[in-house]
């Protein structure tokens, strides 16, 4: 597969899936979080919300590295040819002041139902930059692609 086409499959991810697994670095050990995410049409950055009493929350506030895995997959035998899996790594920082606003109206556009979570006064805003992305396909294909 090309790059032009794992490209597409990226942008078919971030538009059409709704929930990735957020991984962030804890004291010991990675933890991972099932987030609601929006991502940019140029792949640049991935949109999430957690609220600020959490492990995830301390965790992002010690170190910004995060992985974000998002797949297609239907739970199916089918799913070891056709589901497509991608990791996107980056670093998050939260989003403050006039970013935010902007910015959750964006998220928002993809989870409206989320409103009233997203503007709670104990609720974060964050915004991945994306690195890179890793891309499986077929169970065992792997393509990276380095986003600049």
């Amino acid at each position: 597969m090309n790059k032009r086409v794992i490209r597409k499959k990226i942008a078919e991810l971030l538009t059409g899936q709704k929930l990735g697994i957020l991984a962030t670095l804890g004291k010991d050990y990675p933890y991972q979080s099932i987030v609601a995410f929006s991502g940019s049409r140029d792949m640049k950055h991935i949109l999430f919300a957690t609220k600020r009493a959490t492990s995830k929350y301390r965790n992002l506030k010690d170190r910004a590295q995060v992985s974000i895995f998002i797949d297609n997959r239907s739970n199916q035998e089918t799913d070891f040819l056709d589901a497509t899996g991608m990791t996107a790594i980056g670093d998050a920082r939260e989003l403050n002041g006039a970013v935010r606003k902007k910015f959750m109206g964006f998220f928002l556009r993809k989870h409206p139902s989320l409103e009233e979570f997203l503007t709670g006064p104990d609720c974060a805003l964050f915004m991945i930059k994306v690195r890179v992305y890793y891309v499986v396909w077929h169970f065992h294909k792997v393509m990276e692609v380095r986003i600049s």
